[in-house]
């Protein structure tokens, strides 16, 4: 185990920040519950998921402004719906930040979208810092207090009760998933309902 532990406090930063890099949550919360067990420093996980999703959201809106417009363009669907995304994503842009930054897959589309819309890089800029910043002190709270919890259920059950609550959870969220999937395909909505939930 000390040999584990060892590669963890060696590389662990370093896998924390290209996780969050590429949107990976699952690596932000692991190292919040490696946190938990005193194994990295909690201040250095949140500095490191914050400027690595910072990071990220920039070179991905760096991409959406240099070649982002030929991808729009070259889909039909895209270059259709385009100036209406334009439009929301910078009326709305400090509220548009925030909300995909939660939207588990969409993050770094969403900022490719930035950088396609006519908002000033500053103004990205700024919102990301306080975004990324906000984002990283509420997931690392969340993964302290489930690293906190696997330790208890640990320390009662052993591994084997962490593996089933684990899987239990697992169950719960994808019977959650499929039931939403379901009704959203035996219920689509309209194109009214699509146009108010647009503005």
């Amino acid at each position: 185990m000390e040999w584990a532990q060892q590669i963890i406090e060696q590389y662990g930063y370093w896998a924390l920040f290209a996780g969050t890099f590429a949107e990976g949550e699952a690596v932000f919360i692991a190292a919040a519950a490696l946190a938990a067990a005193g194994i990295l420093e909690p201040w250095k996980v949140v500095v490191v998921a914050a400027i690595g999703a910072f990071i990220g959201h920039l070179f991905f809106f760096a991409i959406g402004r240099w070649r982002g417009m030929q991808i729009i363009n070259s889909v039909e669907f895209l270059r259709t719906h385009h100036p209406k995304a334009n439009k929301v994503l910078d009326h709305y842009a400090h509220w548009s930040v925030f909300i995909f930054q939660y939207l588990y897959g969409t993050r770094l589309v969403a900022a490719i979208l930035f950088g396609c819309s006519s908002i000033e890089f500053w103004r990205f800029f700024l919102l990301q810092i306080v975004n990324c910043i906000t984002w990283a002190i509420v997931i690392y709270t969340a993964g302290h207090f489930l690293g906190i919890a696997a330790l208890q259920i640990i320390e009662h059950y052993g591994f084997i009760g962490l593996m089933v609550a684990i899987g239990i959870v697992a169950v719960i969220a994808l019977l959650a998933w499929f039931g939403i999937h379901e009704y959203r395909l035996h219920h689509p909505q309209t194109e009214d309902e699509k146009d108010r939930d647009i503005k």
